[in-house]
């Protein structure tokens, strides 16, 4: 028996193996290219996100005072309220001795 089929059959799957080989070293160029593309893009996306937040935190920011203001406003409305609820159960009360201690 020869060992030439068996070099034949070797150098075969040697060629076939080179061949994978590079196919799979070609795939691989291309999926970490895309891979680097994709994260860019992905990156570029969370720096805009992240600038957008910012944004919207300035405005929460601006708020916080106005806020503020209303607060400070219903306090003074709350004690003109209690003046008024005191000035109309004064008039009542005088208004209702009068009455009753008129006669």
């Amino acid at each position: 028996m020869s060992a030439q089929p068996f070099e034949t059959a070797f150098s075969q799957i040697g060629d076939r193996l080179n061949s994978i080989d590079r196919r799979l070293d070609s795939l691989e160029q291309r999926v970490d290219s895309r891979f680097a593309q994709l994260s860019g893009q992905l990156e570029a996306r969370f720096g805009q996100i992240d600038s957008r937040f910012g944004q919207v935190d300035a405005r929460f920011g601006q708020l916080e005072p106005r806020f503020g203001q209303i607060d400070a406003r219903f306090g003074q409305l709350d004690v003109r309220m209690n003046w008024l609820i005191g000035i109309v159960v004064g008039t009542w009360i005088t208004t209702i001795l009068t009455i009753l201690l008129h006669h």
